[in-house]
């Protein structure tokens, strides 16, 4: 069973109040006096990107935890990319307001809420399909509430409750997904696995504001917009609830791999389930940046799309990189880019540059003769050398 609910992030009191209806309708209270909060912070970006789970969100949630009983507050996130070195999560949380939201809380309501990087904490080992998986161990020590942002997902359809627990894993497992475990599985049988293994007491879908398009991260030349839908969702069952979700957005369920198909039934109480019109725009299969095509496999690894994504906003703001880029275009009509695990059956005959990324396309760079950009993920200053070197 599903809640829904019409708000918007301001004032705090009003997403405090829609979150005290949507636990009341669904009957939820948490079961400790501890708990783990699990968004969706996935890029160092402002909120009205609908890119990250809002942090309003988060802040309007704890002050509706606060009253049914809960003491102690934790933020949990690995994001990969921005998880590996501490420094870098230090500026992930500053740039998407979470600081200013956890220092709102202490000033204004004396609450004190703890942001921990899923990477660096205790964890506990658990058996599943592809054989033992470490999660953090706060997951079981405290009520854990998954709070997904509602959007588009190139590789994956869309991203949602299901999706965002993949940000509990350890930065080499993150991989390992999409890799499929060297093949055993795929991405998609991956996060569907995973969903047995540890389940959320309560998720939460941010569709406040949701991103449509190439998602999860902002696309250049339009290839992502916002949608202001203005609601939130609710439930107990992170399948059920995605389900709901897709129904919102358009999505067929079939077309997300990941997702079995199940009944939604509404709470009482619960605003309509209504389909949005038009429905999301779909992601492309590849992400334009200018004269540049990124293509990336279907296990291609989001690390490696973050890294040029950020080799990409440098060249943008920076006006001699951007000059640089002009030249560049001017050389080149087109340049395309590939990232992932692939065979050579799929990259297309193409007489422009062709350039791999990341060392899953080494050998396949090597058979080609093409230019290869090292590690894993490359260093997008280094990549940027690279580009420029074409």
């Amino acid at each position: 069973m599903i809640s829904i609910i019409h708000t918007k992030t301001k004032p705090i009191k009003d997403v405090k109040s829609a979150f005290s209806k949507l636990m009341s309708q669904l009957n939820y209270k948490p079961s400790k006096t501890r708990v783990l909060l699990k968004p969706n912070i996935v890029d160092a970006v402002k909120p009205q990107t609908a890119v990250i789970t809002d942090p309003r969100i988060i802040e309007g949630l704890i002050l509706a935890l606060k009253e049914k009983g809960v003491e102690e507050f934790v933020i949990g996130e690995n994001s990969g990319f921005f998880s590996i070195k501490e420094e870098n999560f230090r500026r992930l949380i500053k740039e998407t307001g979470y600081q200013k939201m956890v220092e709102r809380l202490k000033k204004r309501h004396e609450i004190d809420v703890k942001i921990l990087n899923l990477q660096f904490t205790d964890l506990e080992e658990y058996s599943w399909t592809y054989g033992k998986l470490k999660l953090p161990k706060i997951c079981r020590t405290h009520s854990y509430i998954n709070i997904a942002k509602m959007k588009t997902h190139q590789m994956t359809g869309v991203t949602l409750s299901m999706k965002n627990q993949k940000g509990l894993l350890l930065f080499q497992d993150k991989k390992n997904f999409h890799l499929g475990y060297g093949g055993a599985g795929s991405l998609h049988s991956c996060i569907r696995e995973h969903a047995k293994v540890i389940q959320p007491e309560f998720s939460i879908i941010d569709g406040t504001s949701a991103l449509e398009g190439t998602g999860p991260v902002t696309g250049p030349e339009n290839q992502t917009k916002v949608r202001h839908l203005g609601i939130l969702l609710a439930g107990k069952d992170m399948i059920e609830l995605d389900n709901a979700a897709c129904q919102i957005m358009g999505v067929p369920i079939e077309d997300v791999q990941h997702l079995p198909k199940r009944e939604v039934k509404l709470a009482p109480g619960s605003e309509p389930l209504i389909p949005v019109d038009p429905p999301f725009q779909k992601p492309d299969s590849y992400m334009k940046y200018g004269n540049i095509f990124l293509h990336t496999s279907p296990y291609g690894c989001s690390n490696c799309q973050m890294a040029f994504s950020r080799m990409f906003r440098k060249i943008m703001f920076t006006p001699e990189f951007v000059k640089k880029f002009q030249l560049l275009q001017q050389k080149y009509p087109r340049i395309d880019v590939f990232v992932g695990k692939m065979s050579i059956t799929e990259v297309p005959n193409l007489d422009n540059p062709v350039v791999f990324f990341g060392n899953c396309t080494q050998s396949i760079a090597e058979e080609l003769g093409k230019k290869f950009i090292p590690e894993c993920p490359p260093n997008h200053n280094k990549a940027l050398e690279m580009l420029f070197k074409l």
